[in-house]
């Protein structure tokens, strides 16, 4: 009888064992619920107790931001666009500072006569040789405007850290190429009062007068359209891309 009571004893073992760990299971899934309940509940501890309760801990990152083709691409076209205007702004300033630089030595040559520097047969020259460029330096500025005109605007889509920088910029070759336009007009309108004079539109004493006119008004933006080139040395540099 004792051995019959040892074999049952020994065939039930195993059973015995596994409804052990599965009640260890489940007295240990019943304590993680009751973890899991308890801190679903809102706490009604200060929001600080917390951080106090864990002072190593920080605030998760979370996943890396991804940017869109869409974000890329728009960042690439606004990055594309500011170069646009800033290019194009540049090439004005140096149409209209060819232009200006024509215009002052045309200007300084009868300074120059009138104080004796120069002789009248140096001051025509000088006259005769700016006097020629003068129909393509017009035809320049123009051109340059022109093409300006297509990409304003470009800077002020762009964003990120080069924004700022890229934008100042602009506004100091806006300003540039504002002067050097202004003196580059003054150069213009004398070109076609000569021209006028030229074709019999009116006769020499008018010319005289709005020539003399003309040489009186042009130090001013001659002077506005350097102290602008000179600003320039103090603009920001620009890397919209």
């Amino acid at each position: 009888m004792s051995r019959a009571r040892r074999a049952i004893h020994k065939s039930h073992a195993p059973l015995l064992i596994v409804v052990g760990v599965v009640a260890a299971v489940i007295a240990l899934g019943g304590v993680a619920i009751a973890q899991f309940g308890s801190a679903g509940k809102p706490s009604t501890q200060p929001a600080h107790s917390a951080s106090h309760s864990l002072p190593n801990a920080s605030p998760s990152a979370g996943p890396p931001t991804v940017s869109s083709p869409a974000a890329v691409a728009a960042g690439k076209t606004a990055a594309a666009a500011c170069a646009a205007e800033l290019r194009t702004t540049e090439a004005v300033i140096t149409a209209a500072r060819n232009a200006s630089e024509h215009w002052r030595e045309h200007v300084q040559s009868r300074t120059d006569l009138l104080s004796g520097k120069n002789s009248l047969e140096i001051t025509k020259a000088i006259w005769k040789r700016t006097r020629a460029a003068g129909p393509a330096d017009i035809a320049a500025v123009n051109s340059a405007v022109a093409e300006q005109a297509s990409a304003q605007g470009g800077c002020a889509r762009l964003t990120g850290t080069a924004a700022g920088a890229c934008k100042q910029r602009l506004a100091v070759l806006q300003t540039a190429a504002t002067a050097d336009r202004a003196a580059a007009t003054d150069w213009a309108n004398h070109l076609q009062a000569m021209a006028a004079h030229a074709a019999g539109d009116f006769g020499a004493e008018h010319a005289q007068e709005l020539w003399v006119a003309a040489w009186s008004r042009a130090p001013r933006n001659l002077n506005a359209a350097a102290r602008a080139t000179a600003a320039l040395a103090d603009a920001p540099a620009c890397k919209p891309a």
